[in-house]
């Protein structure tokens, strides 16, 4: 036999052979189906396709909650140096008003909390002790006045 005849002998052996190997219908693939092995492949990439849904949401609302909370926080911190800040500029005010009262401002101690405005140390008599816890309460933001002075005669 010459390498031609060889040669078309082969051809026709192929495609006897791959034709006979498919004698499935239209409709009859692997994927056909839910009991074959594609199939089990399918419905298994379904569900691990829900459980990476749900856990995104999941990832999602957590997110959510902590940026919540952290906002939170943020807010009472920007209050809580707001108010400090505020009462940074009472004590200010409230220690001008005294030395404009001609009080000692090294021995009249003011702190401010709140807007609650301490006054602490000694002063030299009881008129002064009152001249002080007026002039702090003069000065405009203050909620009250807790009178922690006392009288101290002998020169401070």
């Amino acid at each position: 036999m010459c390498s031609s005849q060889r040669s078309a002998w082969g051809a026709v052996c192929l495609a006897i052979s791959l034709t006979a190997g498919c004698q499935r219908g239209p409709g009859a693939g692997p994927s056909a189906g839910s009991g074959g092995a594609l199939g089990k492949v399918g419905d298994d990439l379904k569900g691990v396709a829900k459980e990476t849904e749900k856990t995104a949401k999941d990832i999602g609302h957590a997110t959510v909650g902590l940026a919540d909370k952290a906002g939170q926080r943020l807010e009472d911190l920007t209050n809580q140096a707001g108010t400090g800040s505020k009462d940074a500029w009472i004590t200010t005010k409230v220690k001008s008003a005294l030395t404009s009262d001609g009080l000692d401002p090294l021995h009249v101690h003011v702190d401010t909390s709140n807007r609650i405005v301490t006054l602490s140390g000694s002063v030299p008599s009881d008129a002064l002790k009152r001249k002080a816890v007026s002039a702090a309460r003069g000065v405009n933001d203050v909620a009250d006045v807790k009178d922690h002075l006392f009288v101290k005669a002998d020169g401070h």
